[in-house]
């Protein structure tokens, strides 16, 4: 059973811990502005980046986050967002640069829709 963990992994120490236990580590989306955290990032064959970005991207709480992984398992709940509560800097879908995020030695996308260019990912 391959294991991704998606949360808030910002150190290279959280990076190094989680995949003791999981295979894959998601980095959050505000990770892809960071290129010298990026360039210093071991195991880039576990690790991948989203390779574009919603409203999580500027969000300050991402309430979302555990009430999406319910309902996606269909454990009932309901959505919730914080968009009503905490001001933030709605930015819209951004795509990030995939070509330079593969210059670091990442190969692994996530993908939340397909882009205009027809790229999915690589």
């Amino acid at each position: 059973m391959k294991l991704v963990l998606l949360k808030n992994i910002n150190t290279h120490e959280k990076i190094q811990k989680a995949l003791e236990i999981y295979d894959t580590v998601v980095l959050p989306m505000a990770t892809n502005q960071d290129h010298e955290f990026l360039e210093q990032v071991e195991n880039k064959e576990h690790v991948t980046l989203f390779g574009n970005a919603g409203c999580a991207l500027t969000c300050p709480s991402k309430i979302c986050y555990p009430s999406l992984s319910k309902l996606n398992k269909f454990e009932g709940g309901e959505f919730k967002c914080s968009q009503g509560i905490k001001h933030r800097e709605m930015l819209g879908m951004v795509d990030f640069d995939l070509d330079e995020l593969s210059s670091f030695g990442f190969k692994r996308f996530k993908m939340l829709r397909g882009r205009e260019s027809g790229v999915t990912g690589y």
